[in-house]
């Protein structure tokens, strides 16, 4: 049942990118995600479905909402509300319906400063149904929630700075791994930096992440996604940062304007793999990738001829989502 729920949410999302159609994607792809989430979450608690990890917070929920260690307290906001929402619903099932309802609406809240007359908010069908989302609202739940939470912070970071910091804060304290995606954050608005110094601030603070990584390491533990794909993820970002420095290459500047995720991606995943570190790799990769699927897509926004911003929003929309239909490990989420 959630493979074929699955399956009309893609097609759905075709349609509606081919089309352009506000109406469709409002009225009637976001009501089916949320009766999707639905189904994963009965699939999940009441049909014996393969996540595991979001049967561990059904048991972690359950416990006091004082938090007694260390483990809990530096990613208090999500151990805090879980724990909450349950005390109040006394039901695991309702905590998730009602944790999936709000971060569907942080996630067009996100899409809302996208001006563009040919379907902005399209974004949501491209992330939806990607890969990375899948292992999110499937498995890493709380990775999930904080990327989720800091996607809203980076879509208001022109227009609210301080707002932005605020929630960048709190998905850090959702889930500490987010502050790797701090140099992004720096080269798309740093003040009054303008974007030349921006982007060596970035590229900085990007090489001492990879340099302290150990370190962090010490203080962390990480679960993979079943799935070692850290070297294809950096093959991914590679491939772009190429393909589009040819594209931009009168002016490197409009790269890094329009695309702001990508360089600083690279830099982190590349130096994360040289020094040998797959599963984190694998881990951010998959948290840079939504990011990433943003800027692009706002980047397609841009574009006034149809048939090539219809062809680039489809090759992101099936780039992302064929590999949830190739890969056993995103497979067994589904039945």
């Amino acid at each position: 049942m959630e493979f074929i729920a699955f399956c009309v949410l893609s097609f759905l999302g075709v349609i509606t990118l081919i089309l352009e159609s506000n109406s469709i994607l409002k009225y009637i792809y976001i009501p089916f995600t949320f009766i999707f989430l639905i189904i994963v979450r009965l699939q999940a608690f009441y049909f014996n479905g393969f996540e595991i990890d979001i049967l561990t917070y059904t048991t972690e929920m359950q416990s006091s909402l004082v938090l007694d260690s260390f483990y809990y307290i530096r990613e208090f906001i999500f151990w805090f509300t879980i724990r909450l929402i349950y005390w109040i619903t006394e039901s695991p099932f309702f905590t998730f319906i009602i944790l999936d309802f709000l971060w569907i609406i942080l996630l067009i809240k996100s899409t809302k400063k996208i001006k563009s007359n040919n379907l902005g908010q399209g974004v949501i069908i491209v992330l939806m149904t990607s890969f990375p989302f899948l292992f999110g609202y499937e498995n890493i739940y709380r990775q999930f929630i904080a990327t989720i939470v800091l996607l809203y912070a980076y879509s208001c970071i022109k227009y609210n700075y301080f707002k932005s910091i605020v929630l960048f804060l709190i998905s850090v304290f959702t889930h500490n791994l987010m502050m790797f995606v701090l140099p992004v954050f720096v080269i798309k608005k740093f003040y009054k930096f303008n974007i030349k110094d921006r982007s060596v601030i970035s590229f900085l603070i990007s090489i001492s992440y990879v340099l302290f990584l150990p370190f962090f390491l010490n203080l962390k533990s990480f679960d993979t996604t079943q799935t070692d794909l850290s070297l294809l993820y950096l093959v991914l970002f590679l491939s772009l940062m190429i393909f589009f420095m040819f594209k931009f290459k009168q002016n490197i500047l409009k790269l890094i304007e329009n695309l702001p995720t990508l360089l600083p991606s690279c830099v982190i995943i590349l130096g994360l793999s040289i020094i040998g570190h797959e599963m984190i790799t694998e881990r951010i990769s998959m948290i840079l990738i939504i990011f990433l699927l943003y800027d692009l897509y706002l980047y397609t926004s841009k574009i006034t001829k149809n048939t090539t911003r219809l062809s680039l929003r489809l090759a992101l929309f099936f780039l992302f989502t064929l590999p949830v239909f190739l890969f056993e490990s995103s497979l067994k989420f589904l039945f």
